[in-house]
């Protein structure tokens, strides 16, 4: 298949240059927040502890970061150096009054 013929997924037509064009826009946005000398796996883990935080402050459990389907494939070395970065960063800090293996994204991202 050429990059600019269609492609199936999940039974919809998905246009390679449909998608590079949402990778260009994703770019700028991390440019924008200041994300793009985060490496890609910092980048996926912080994005990973977003999407499964909750609660008050949003907390995420590492169980539930490692389980997300952006940070499950990274190998677990490279997973704890880029959750060790993103603290060292101030991205990412140890959830107040909780158990070990509990994080928070802090205000610096821009989330």
């Amino acid at each position: 298949m050429s990059p600019t013929c269609p492609a199936r997924w999940n039974g919809a037509e998905v246009n390679i240059k449909s998608l590079a064009q949402l990778r260009s826009l994703l770019f700028e946005m991390e440019k924008t927040v200041g994300l793009v000398d985060l490496s890609q796996n910092e980048r996926d883990v912080l994005y990973a502890i977003n999407e499964v935080s909750q609660g008050t402050p949003r907390a995420a459990r590492s169980d539930a970061i490692r389980n997300h389907p952006l940070a499950a494939a990274i190998p677990q070395a490279t997973y704890h150096r880029a959750l060790k970065s993103l603290m060292q960063r101030g991205l990412v800090a140890h959830a107040p009054e909780t158990r070990a293996g509990h994080y928070v994204v802090t205000d610096k991202d821009g989330s």
